[in-house]
């Protein structure tokens, strides 16, 4: 049986545009990164990207919750 043993760092969100552009959340060690589309100011969501964002968000912000707590725990112990 095939599982991911690693937890999900990066979401991918479809933009409107003229192009297929993506939005992407990263989690890198407690903090959130946030990329625009190359060569984009600005992000239009509409209603079904403002889920998916909401979506994408909160399941970043508890990953990145989840390395500052084992952070901690791993400072800690040393």
């Amino acid at each position: 049986m095939i599982k991911v043993t690693l937890p999900k760092r990066e979401w991918l969100l479809r933009c409107y545009s003229d192009k297929e552009d993506v939005f992407t959340i990263e989690v890198q060690r407690g903090g959130i990164d946030l990329f625009l589309p190359s060569g984009s100011d600005t992000v239009r969501l509409e209603a079904p990207q403002i889920a998916a964002f909401r979506d994408a968000l909160d399941e970043a912000i508890a990953q990145a919750e989840a390395d500052l707590r084992a952070e901690v725990r791993v400072d800690a112990v040393t």
